[in-house]
């Protein structure tokens, strides 16, 4: 049995349809290729056919989805009938530094943590708080402390519901360079892991091989993505809506497209004995079908010889 478990981040937005059984004459509509995305059977077909084992949810998807399947168990079960399974779903923490947010966001994470459980997935990977500019200052140590006691409480629900709660940074949030490294270290190891985002951390200024191998032991699972932009100025990092730019600049690509070093991860996984979920995440690209072939050619030929 293989120790990693392929995965891809769920960034195709709104699919209107289950199953488009009259795809040629659907076809005939626009003659586009609108029609190779608008179901939910062929995205999982292509991840199916170009080797991923799972698909991993996002919360904005979910009132679409449910209008289509009903309940998460039979979204899963659809997704058992393609080969796949539901690897976890992301979730966002908002004002945990505010200690009377304290029950408002830990209500919102045990109701993220009861979805996740119902459609089978296994990680929650979770922004810790709300971005460095909606905040407007650096978060105090009690602040930050604020933060780690509404993750250790969701934490430990989700372990009770069979699912690892992760903290997943983004390089905007407000848990950033000055204090990521403290959440992480004040948090219990019991409920609270780390999911590593490999651009991210990067972006932030973390080296990606060091961070791996001094908290190898909290990683829960990953997002794989490459960036040309580590080490990111404070000033772009905590500007306003800075992760869309307007002039189309790109933070994140595909495995082997930035300056990532991804055959030195994995060989870091070897030594470490990972075994778990990795989820490709192409945020951002323009052709969401192109990036996901590309990526699964790079984790099969270059990765995969190194540790599976």
């Amino acid at each position: 049995m293989a120790n990693i478990r392929l995965s891809h981040m769920n960034h195709w937005k709104t699919i209107p349809y289950k199953q488009i059984d009259n795809f040629r004459d659907y076809y005939y509509e626009d003659r586009s290729n609108l029609v190779y995305f608008q179901d939910w059977d062929r995205i999982l077909k292509y991840h199916k056919a170009l080797g991923y084992d799972g698909i991993e949810l996002a919360p904005w998807d979910m009132h679409e989805m449910m209008a289509l399947f009903g309940t998460p168990e039979n979204f899963k079960a659809f997704a058992a009938d393609h080969g796949l399974a539901v690897s976890g779903m992301f979730h966002g923490v908002t004002g945990a530094h505010i200690a009377e947010n304290f029950d408002a966001q830990v209500q919102a994470g045990k109701n993220a943590v009861d979805l996740i459980a119902r459609f089978g997935g296994e990680t929650m990977g979770t922004c810790p708080n709300s971005d460095y500019a909606s905040v407007g200052h650096p978060l105090s140590p009690e602040e930050v402390r604020n933060v780690g006691k509404v993750l250790d409480a969701i934490g430990e629900y989700a372990v009770d519901h069979g699912v690892r709660l992760g903290i997943h940074n983004e390089f905007f949030c407000s848990i950033n360079k000055d204090n990521h490294l403290y959440l992480l270290e004040i948090t219990d190891p019991r409920y609270t892991w780390y999911y590593l985002d490999t651009a991210q951390i990067s972006i932030i200024g973390e080296d990606l091989l060091k961070f791996y191998d001094d908290y190898h032991e909290r990683m829960c699972g990953f997002h794989l993505k490459d960036t040309a932009d580590p080490k990111l100025a404070d000033s772009i990092r905590y500007s306003p809506n800075v992760e869309i730019q307007e002039d189309g600049h790109r933070w994140f690509w595909e495995p082997g497209q930035g300056v990532l070093d991804f055959p030195g991860l994995w060989a870091l996984m070897k030594k470490h004995g990972f075994k778990g979920w990795v989820s490709i995440e192409d945020d951002g690209t323009p052709d969401l079908l192109a990036s996901m072939a590309l990526d699964a050619y790079y984790v099969h030929n270059v990765l995969k010889p190194i540790y599976w």
